[in-house]
C-alpha cells in the first residue's frame, strides 16, 4: 500500500516538472510568435508565405496552451501538497 509521504513525494516531482515545463513551452511560444512575426515581413505578399505564418502562429498558441496547463497543473500539485500535509 502506498504510503501518504510517497503521494506527496510523487506530487512534489509532477509539480517540479510540470513547472519546469511550462516555462520552457512559454519560452518557446515566445520565441515562435517573434520568428513568426520576423517571417510575416518577409514573406508579404506570398499566400504560401502566409500559410507558414499561420502555421506558426497556431503552434506557438499550442504552446502557450500547453504552457498554461503545465502551469494549472503545478497549481494543482501545490494545493494537493498541502492538502495532504495538513
Amino acid at each position: 500500500m502506498t504510503s501518504i509521504q510517497e503521494v506527496v513525494n510523487a506530487a512534489h516531482s509532477i509539480k517540479m516538472t510540470s513547472g519546469q515545463l511550462a516555462q520552457m513551452s512559454g519560452m518557446a511560444s515566445q520565441a515562435l510568435q517573434q520568428k513568426g512575426s520576423e517571417i510575416a515581413s518577409i514573406v508579404r505578399g506570398s499566400s504560401t508565405g502566409q500559410e507558414a505564418v499561420q502555421a506558426v502562429s497556431v503552434a506557438a498558441r499550442s504552446l502557450a496552451n500547453a504552457a498554461a496547463s503545465m502551469k494549472s497543473l503545478e497549481s494543482t500539485c501545490e494545493s494537493c501538497i498541502a492538502n495532504l500535509t495538513k
